[in-house]
């Protein structure tokens, strides 16, 4: 990217702006290489002038979240990365309607609605998302709840900085996807609609569901949450377990002895370590099942 361009950012942005920044302190696995550009928006006005700045100069870029279902190559993203955590990231709860900024932490969204005695956020506990990056892939938990259940409005700044409102039947929501995966926009609001419900209720939900994430996932080392999705009907840890996944290691990447749909950082590994492990878990389990594994964790390069 030309310095003059970098300057013009710097410039424009009323946010925070950084060159060269290292992608590993911004993603859960804890690898990956620099942006080329790093940016956190002001306000949803900011990122609509930088959209319409990149659109109009041709430069790429790319959108992160928390990182929690992110793994960047060790060559890092050339462009901009934007990301809306410190920005964008506002609550507000009127009545029986929760309006949260794509950056908010989606536990905390999940607190407050409890707080304020409205249930349909308990899926959330504990899910290290931010509200935009749960929506664009439908985050939730398949025998309780997911996001299409509880939002009834997305807002969005599209590629060219246009605001947009779609409707929940408009966001083409699935297992674990959303139109919003294939196209360029940014989620900058989400709107849900919860249900009254005893806050005590509440508040034990969310704490079991802690509970069972501490107790059979490995939560107190660098890893990106489930690598897989679920096949119809079954469980991609079960698949990766019996076919003999469980310990296998490549570099200083490993498939979980806590739950084989994960895959932890021992501490030294590379983003291409654990997309050969990714790859190698694939292979395994289509050779002894005959089954290819879709990818639930995002991978981007260049």
């Amino acid at each position: 990217m030309k310095e003059s361009i970098k300057q013009e950012l710097t410039l424009k942005v009323k946010g925070k702006i950084s060159f060269e920044e290292p992608l590993k302190k911004h993603t859960s696995f804890q690898v990956g290489g620099a942006a080329e550009v790093f940016i956190i928006p002001q306000d949803v006005a900011d990122l609509q002038q930088l959209m319409g700045y990149l659109n109009k100069t041709g430069i790429n870029q790319t959108v992160i979240g928390n990182g929690t279902n992110l793994l960047i190559s060790d060559q890092g993203i050339s462009g901009v990365v934007i990301k809306l955590v410190g920005g964008i990231d506002e609550i507000e709860i009127k009545g029986q309607r929760l309006i949260a900024g794509g950056g908010a932490s989606l536990p905390v969204v999940a607190k407050q609605a409890a707080e304020a005695g409205l249930s349909g956020l308990e899926f959330a506990s504990g899910l290290p998302a931010t509200v935009g990056g749960a929506t664009v892939m439908n985050a939730g938990l398949k025998s309780l709840n997911d996001m299409s259940r509880i939002i009834d409005k997305v807002r969005v700044v599209s590629s060219t900085g246009k605001l947009q409102v779609f409707d929940s039947d408009e966001c083409s929501f699935g297992y674990r996807q959303s139109r919003f995966q294939r196209d360029d926009s940014i989620i900058v609001g989400v709107e849900m609609e919860l249900k009254p419900k005893d806050k005590e209720e509440i508040e034990a939900k969310m704490k079991e569901l802690i509970t069972n994430r501490k107790e059979n996932q490995p939560l107190k080392v660098p890893n990106a949450g489930c690598i897989f999705k679920n096949p119809v009907s079954d469980s991609a840890g079960r698949l990766i377990d019996e076919a003999g996944g469980k310990g296998m290691q490549i570099g200083g990447a490993e498939v979980s002895d806590k739950h084989a749909n994960f895959i932890i950082n021992k501490g030294n590994a590379t983003a291409q370590d654990i997309l050969d492990l990714i790859i190698e878990v694939e292979n395994l389990v289509k050779e002894k099942y005959g089954l290819e594994l879709e990818r639930e964790v995002q991978i981007l390069s260049g």
